[in-house]
């Protein structure tokens, strides 16, 4: 009786407990692996030219996917998110030339740094929404800026080298291979949990959230030192390669326009969009960097005006809705709903037709 009752009201789960166990579509996970496959060889058959242009594209893949982390779960727009790269970068420098400390130990103490930051950065910022949230965070930027370009433990705006002598650019790109995919699987974790499920309602409607009893506070700060952890991981394994850190490099807002044009163009708040994002406009940027310097940031802003007036979900909203309104999507639509409505009431009938 007891094995039974048990039995019922497992079943009896809501959609929503159901689905916060971790199921990966294997179509999915196989062209995954084969991308990780083709990067991690990529280095014995291309030139260095090639391997520096594909060590860029890993670092905006994981900024971007570390943006989309916190603003296209929650719908916060952060306007700060480079000052987490930033920070990663003079963390590994402090690490390696002020404390001796190895590089790989310092790409993680400047994902720490940035964590920590991002953690104070919430108390202020995370109580304001809209406009106000994005200037906060842009004005702690700002800020952070002028601190690091007049502190001298850092060498003001000098900046810091780091003392590495057996340079190797192959340890960076494998390092920087590394934080992308780290990214990707906490981003794939946290789409599918309990947190995922939090954000997506903040996002959606908060006072709603908050009325059912949703931690918005707690859940939004979560996201927000995830995302300045992995942006921290991106930065100090950049600056890795990059050698030498200084406040005008660290914290540029390039980045930032770079990085939110990425996450627009894919799609802000999907799985696969940043990525996309992230190699259409870093072959853009390189295009136009060899051929017409200064301009790409130009090129971004357009594209950024064309992306919010044509296609506001960016390009995987816009396939998956033009996907829905296929007739092939409309077929799968019908069944999957014929399937969950019809299923029910007909093991319902046949239990009532077992009874005696």
């Amino acid at each position: 009786m007891n094995e039974s009752n048990t039995k019922t009201e497992s079943n009896k789960k809501s959609p929503g407990q159901r689905r916060r166990s971790i199921q990966l579509n294997p179509y999915v996970l196989l062209v995954w692996l084969a991308l990780f496959l083709i990067l991690a060889l990529a280095p014995r058959f291309v030139n260095s030219g090639l391997e520096a242009e594909l060590a860029e594209l890993m670092l905006y893949i994981s900024l971007a996917q570390s943006f989309n982390l916190f603003t296209g779960l929650t719908g916060y727009v952060n306007f700060g998110n480079v000052v987490f790269y930033g920070i990663g970068g003079y963390g590994l420098a402090i690490a390696t030339a002020l404390w001796n400390m190895p590089p790989l130990l310092g790409v993680l103490l400047g994902g720490v740094f940035s964590a920590i930051l991002a953690l104070g950065m919430s108390f202020p910022t995370l109580r304001l929404r809209g406009a106000y949230f994005a200037i906060g965070t842009l004005a702690i930027e700002q800020a952070i800026f002028v601190i690091f370009d007049n502190w001298s433990y850092v060498n003001r705006a000098a900046g810091l080298t780091l003392p590495i002598l057996d340079y190797q650019p192959t340890q960076t790109y494998y390092t920087l291979l590394l934080v992308a995919v780290a990214t990707i699987i906490v981003l794939t974790i946290v789409m599918k949990s309990r947190l995922g499920l939090a954000l997506s309602a903040i996002r959606q409607q908060e006072e709603t959230a908050l009325s059912i009893g949703v931690n918005a506070t707690l859940y939004k700060t979560i996201a927000f030192v995830l995302s300045g952890f992995l942006a921290g991981l991106a930065g100090a394994a950049w600056f890795w390669n990059v050698t030498i850190v200084e406040p005008t490099g660290a914290f540029t807002t390039d980045v930032t326009l770079t990085v939110i044009s990425m996450a627009l163009l894919g799609g802000l708040g999907t799985f696969f969009g940043p990525v996309i994002g992230a190699a259409i406009l870093e072959y853009i940027d390189i295009a136009t960097r060899q051929n017409y310097p200064y301009i790409h940031l130009i090129v971004f802003g357009i594209i950024i005006i064309a992306v919010v007036l044509i296609i506001p979900d960016g390009i995987v909203g816009f396939a998956e809705k033009a996907f829905r309104r296929s007739p092939i999507g409309k077929k799968l639509a019908l069944s999957k709903s014929l399937s969950s409505s019809e299923l029910p009431s007909l093991k319902n009938s046949e239990e009532e037709g077992l009874e005696p």
